[in-house]
C-alpha cells in the first residue's frame, strides 16, 4: 500500500517528505560552524530525527484521515508520540554504533529526539513533566499498542523502507522494530509505563536531572528548529532560497558617493569618519563580542553594517564557511525599524539585481511587517504560505527586526518563534539601543548571548550611547578607541541639561515664556499628559503643532514623524525656517532620527533621558542647546513613577539632583554611574537561567519558572485592539476583514487577512480594558466612520486620537482570524 504523508494539492508519498525533510535537516547542520560540539554527529542525528518525525503515519487511522475517512481528533490518528518513540530507538541504535553512549553531551541525544518530534506540532513544554507516566499517559499514551500492533501489519513495507532511509547508517531497522514490539502490551494505568520505560526513556531522564549545562538548550533549540522548518517547508512546498554574498566595502562605497555627501552636511561629519574608521580598524575574528559606545547622532547604524560586512567576510575566509554569516540587526520598537530598513535599504539598493532578489538580500521582521517575501517569480496573491515561510525563518542575508522577535526566539518555547533559531546560529547580532532591556534580564541575556558564541560561532555587537554594564570587562571588545573622548569632545558638547522641580501640566505651561526658538520637543511620560499639554500649547502662533503617541493610528505617527524630517530636511538644505513644536511621549527617545533646538523631557530614568537629549541640536548646528529635565505630577504623584520602577527612578534622581545644570560632555560620568548603581541594584534572574539548563520551556507548576514566563515587554494591565475607520481606505480594508467570515476555512482564512495584515494594522490601535464599557470577545474592537464623525460623543479625534474622556460602548459582529 502507498503511505502518503500530506493530500491536497499535491499528494506527497511519507517515504518521500521523511527522506526530504532529513535530507534538508542534514544539510543545514553540516553547513554551520559549532565549536565544543561534533557537528558531523548532530548532523546525522538531525537526519534521523528528520526521517523519524513521521512514523506514526504508518497507520490505517491517520491515512484514513488524510482520506477524509476518520475524525481528525481521534487520539488514533496522533502521530508525534509515537513517532518520537521510534526517534529514540533509532538514534540510540545510532550512539550505540558509534559507541557514543556514555559520552556528554552526546548521551542526551535520543532523550532530545523524543522530546523534539513528541512537540513538532506545537509548543515545547518542560522535559521532565513531559515524560513523566501521568503525562504521557493523558497524552495518548495508551493508544501507543494500538498503533504499534497496526504498524506491525505492514511491518515489511515499513522495514524496506526505513532500510533505504538508513542505508549510510549502521543501524539494524530490525532492532529498532524489536524495541517497539515492547509498546504493543496494552497499557491500563500510568504506573505500566513507568515499567515500560525504566531502562530506556526514564533512565534518560534520570541522568539527565543531574545535569546543570545550557549546552543542552542550545541542542535542544537547534534540532527542533531545524526539524520543524525542513518539515513545515516541504509541507508546504517551498522553494529553497539560495545565498548572495555582498561586497564588504559597500557600505564605504555608498558613503563616497557625490548624491550622499550633497546631503548629509554635518559640523560632526569628521568624528562619524574616525569613529569608522576606529571600528573597521578594529574589527577581527579573534573577539566575539563587541561594544560601539559613541554619542548619539554620531552615524553608528552605518558604522555597525560596514563592520558587520567586513566581519562576515573575514569569518567565511578564516572559518572556511559555506556562506557568509547572516546580519541581524535588531532594535527595541517596531516604531523605529522602518527607519533603520531604509538606511540598510539605500545602501544594498547599488547592488545590480537588488530590487530582484530584494528580500533575499534584507527582510524586515515584526509584527506589522508586510507578509511578502520580495524575490524573483514569487506572486503577493498566490503565494502567502511561502512568503510567510521564508519571512518567519528570516531567509535572508539582512534581518532587520526586534528585541521582540530575536529575544523570544532566543529565550523561547513558541513552535512560530522557534523555526528560526537555526539561521540565528554562526550569524553576526547588531544589538541597537541595547540599554532598552530590562535590567533584571542582563545576567539571563548575558548568558545566552554568552553561550550563542561560545557554542554556536555568534558574533555579537552592541551599539549604543549609554553601555549598559551586560557584560563584564574582558568579555568583550570597544570598536571606537579612546571612545570618552568622543562624549568630551567641544563638537559634540552640544545639549546642557537642567533639572526642574515637581510641577503640574498647568503649573509647568504657566512658566514657559515667549518661544524665540525655531522648534521644540516636549516628551511626556504618559498619553494623557502629553494631550494635556498639547490641549494648552496647540494655538500658539507661528508654529507647526505636531502631537504624537501611540493613542492615534500607526498611519498617522509614520505621516507626522515623516512630516517632521521633511520640515528639518527642507530648513536644513534650502536654508528655510519653518516653526514646529512636536508634543509626543516616549516613543521618540530611540532611534527616531530628528533634531531640535530645545527639548523638555519629563522625568525619567537616565538612559531614556539622554536619548532624548540625542534628539536636540544632533547635527550641532547650534553653539548649545538646553534640555530642560521637568518633574511632572498630578494629584496623586509624579508621571515617571506610572512608567518606571522605583530603583531606576531614585537612582536617576540622586545622580542628577545634586547638579544645577549638565554638560553633554559630563554625560559619559552619569552613564556610568547610573549602570552601576543599577547592576548592584538589579534583582537577578536566576530562575530562569535553571529553566534554560533543565529545559523547563512550559509547565504549570507555581514552584517554577518556565521559559514561556520570560516576557521582554511586560504590561501590568490588560489590552484590547481598536480599528478606527477614520478614513475612505479604512472603510475598504474593513470591507476585506469583514468578508473573511464568509470563508470557512481557518488557514484560507488566515492566509487572506496576512494579504492585508500591515496595511489592516496600520488603523489599529490598542486600548487599555477600562476604556471599553464592556470586554470585547473579539479579535478586534470596530470603531467604525459614523462613531467618529456622526455621533455626538467624540470617540476619536484626527489630531489626538482616542478621546480618553470616553468609554467605547459594546461592540459585535468581528470576525475572528
Amino acid at each position: 500500500m502507498e503511505f502518503h504523508s500530506h493530500k491536497g494539492k499535491k499528494d506527497v508519498l511519507l517515504k518521500d517528505h521523511l527522506e526530504l525533510v532529513g535530507k534538508r535537516s542534514k544539510q543545514i547542520l553540516k553547513s554551520k560552524f559549532l565549536n565544543d560540539i561534533d557537528k558531523n554527529i548532530l548532523a546525522d542525528v538531525s537526519y534521523l530525527i528528520g526521517v523519524s518525525h513521521d512514523f506514526g503515519k504508518y497507520t490505517f487511522y491517520f491515512q484514513k484521515k488524510l482520506d477524509g475517512l476518520r475524525d481528525k481528533k481521534d487520539k488514533l490518528t496522533f502521530h508525534s508520540l509515537i513517532s518520537a518513540i521510534f526517534a529514540y530507538e533509532v538514534t540510540t541504535e545510532y550512539l550505540k554504533s558509534k559507541k557514543l553512549l556514555n559520552i556528554k553531551p552526546i548521551k542526551f541525544l535520543p532523550l532530545i529526539a523524543f522530546f523534539v518530534v513528541k512537540h513538532h506540532h506545537g509548543n515545547l513544554n518542560d522535559i521532565l513533566d513531559d515524560i513523566s507516566e501521568t503525562s504521557l499517559f493523558d497524552s495518548g499514551f495508551r493508544n501507543i499498542s494500538k498503533q504499534v500492533k497496526n504498524i506491525f501489519e505492514n511491518s515489511s513495507q515499513i522495514k524496506n523502507e526505513y532500510e533505504y532511509l538508513l542505508s549510510e547508517y549502521s543501524i539494524s531497522i530490525d532492532k529498532v522494530l524489536c524495541a517497539l514490539e515492547n509498546f504493543k502490551k496494552e497499557i491500563k494505568n500510568s504506573d505500566e509505563i513507568k515499567e515500560l520505560l525504566k531502562t530506556t526513556i526514564n533512565k534518560s531522564v534520570y541522568f539527565f536531572k543531574k545535569e546543570d549545562d545550557v549546552i543542552y538548550y542550545l541542542i535542544t533549540q537547534l534540532l527542533y528548529s531545524v526539524l520543524i522548518d525542513s518539515d513545515k517547508k516541504h509541507a508546504g512546498h517551498v522553494r529553497e532560497i539560495g545565498r548572495k554574498a555582498i561586497d564588504e566595502n559597500l557600505v564605504e562605497n555608498y558613503l563616497g558617493k557625490s548624491d550622499f555627501q550633497k546631503t548629509n552636511v554635518s559640523n560632526i561629519n569628521s568624528l562619524r569618519n574616525n569613529i569608522r574608521n576606529s571600528v573597521l580598524k578594529n574589527i577581527n575574528t579573534k573577539n566575539k563580542i563587541f561594544t560601539i559606545t559613541a554619542p548619539t547622532g554620531t552615524g553608528k547604524t552605518l558604522t555597525s553594517f560596514s563592520a558587520a560586512l567586513k566581519l562576515r567576510k573575514l569569518l567565511k575566509s578564516e572559518l572556511n564557511l559555506n556562506s557568509e554569516p547572516r546580519i541581524i540587526y535588531s532594535l527595541p520598537f517596531t516604531s523605529i525599524i522602518d527607519q533603520s530598513f531604509d538606511v540598510f535599504d539605500d545602501v544594498l539598493k547599488t547592488i545590480d539585481n537588488f530590487e530582484v532578489f530584494k528580500s533575499e538580500y534584507l527582510l524586515k521582521h515584526h509584527y506589522l511587517s508586510e507578509i511578502f517575501y520580495k524575490t524573483k517569480e514569487l506572486d503577493k496573491e498566490k503565494d502567502v504560505d511561502e512568503s510567510l515561510a521564508l519571512i518567519e525563518s528570516w531567509e535572508s542575508e539582512i534581518v532587520i527586526t526586534t528585541f521582540i522577535q530575536l529575544f523570544h526566539t532566543l529565550i523561547g518555547y513558541k513552535n512560530r518563534s522557534l523555526k528560526k533559531f537555526h539561521n540565528i546560529v554562526n550569524s553576526i547580532i547588531i544589538l541597537d539601543e541595547v540599554q532598552n532591556i530590562p535590567i533584571e534580564y542582563w545576567n539571563l541575556v548575558h548568558d545566552v548571548l554568552i553561550a550563542l558564541t561560545d557554542y554556536f560561532n555568534c558574533r555579537i555587537i552592541l551599539m549604543t550611547a549609554t553601555k549598559p554594564l551586560i557584560f563584564n570587562d574582558g568579555e568583550y571588545l570597544e570598536l571606537v578607541e579612546n571612545y570618552e573622548n568622543y562624549f568630551k569632545s567641544p563638537k559634540l558638547n552640544r545639549v546642557t541639561l537642567k533639572y526642574n522641580p515637581a510641577k503640574t501640566i498647568t503649573e509647568f505651561y504657566s512658566s514657559l515664556n515667549t518661544y524665540t526658538l525655531n522648534s521644540y520637543l516636549f516628551v511626556f511620560n504618559t498619553i494623557q499628559s502629553s494631550i494635556d499639554f498639547y490641549s494648552k500649547i496647540k494655538d500658539v502662533k507661528g508654529y507647526e503643532i505636531i502631537y504624537l503617541s501611540t493613542n492615534i493610528i500607526p498611519k498617522e505617527r509614520k505621516q507626522r514623524i515623516d512630516k517632521i524630517k521633511k520640515i528639518i530636511k527642507e530648513n536644513k538644505e534650502k536654508k528655510k525656517k519653518e516653526k514646529f513644536i512636536v508634543v509626543t511621549t516616549q516613543l521618540i527617545e530611540a532611534g527616531v532620527d530628528i533634531d531640535c533646538e530645545c527639548a523638555f523631557r519629563d522625568f525619567s530614568t537616565l538612559d531614556s533621558i539622554i536619548q532624548v537629549a540625542g534628539r536636540c541640536n544632533r547635527n550641532n548646528n547650534l553653539t548649545n542647546s538646553n534640555v530642560y529635565l521637568l518633574n511632572l505630577k498630578d494629584d496623586r504623584k509624579e508621571y515617571a513613577y506610572y512608567i518606571y520602577g522605583h530603583k531606576l527612578l531614585d537612582i536617576t534622581k540622586k545622580i542628577i539632583k545634586s547638579r544645577e545644570k549638565i554638560s553633554e560632555k559630563n554625560f559619559l560620568e552619569l552613564i556610568n554611574d547610573y549602570f552601576n548603581n543599577a547592576k548592584s541594584a538589579q534583582s537577578i534572574e536566576t530562575d530562569l537561567i535553571q529553566s534554560i539548563k533543565n529545559l523547563c520551556y512550559d509547565v504549570e507548576d507555581k514552584d517554577r519558572k518556565p521559559i514561556s514566563s520570560f516576557k521582554l515587554i511586560k504590561e501590568d494591565y490588560v489590552k484590547h485592539d481598536v480599528f478606527v475607520e477614520i478614513d475612505d481606505n479604512a472603510k475598504d480594508v474593513w470591507g476585506k476583514y469583514d468578508k473573511l467570515k464568509d470563508i470557512e476555512h481557518p488557514i484560507e482564512r488566515k492566509n487572506e487577512f496576512l494579504k492585508f495584515k500591515k496595511e489592516f494594522y496600520d488603523y489599529v490601535i490598542s486600548l487599555p480594558e477600562k476604556y471599553f464599557q464592556e470586554t470585547p470577545s473579539d479579535f478586534v474592537y470596530y470603531l467604525n466612520y459614523d462613531k467618529i464623525y456622526n455621533q455626538e460623543i467624540e470617540y476619536y479625534n484626527n489630531i489626538i486620537g482616542f478621546n480618553r474622556n470616553t468609554k467605547l460602548p459594546e461592540e459585535s459582529s468581528c470576525v475572528i482570524i
